[in-house]
């Protein structure tokens, strides 16, 4: 794991919760957008109990595990 990230919920299906240890909403958008412009990912910015967050939702069965490591990598 990464020590910046933090696991908001057990994972359920294919959705997985993330929060970046000090980033705000701006943050996680700013990052949002730079993923889907560079032709990454779509992660789009979400929040949980109030506070923002990320939220993968892995729908493409070929998704490997090293690209959502690429993915999370992009947070530092």
């Amino acid at each position: 794991m990464r020590p910046h990230l933090a696991l908001v919920r057990d994972p359920e299906l294919s959705v997985v919760v993330f929060r970046r240890e000090g980033w705000t909403a701006a943050d996680y958008a700013a990052w949002s957008d730079r993923l889907l412009e560079d032709q990454v990912a779509l992660v789009v910015p979400s929040s949980h109990q109030g506070a923002p967050v990320t939220r993968f939702a892995i729908v493409n069965p070929t998704t490997t595990r090293e690209q959502l490591v690429t993915i999370l990598d992009t947070m530092q």
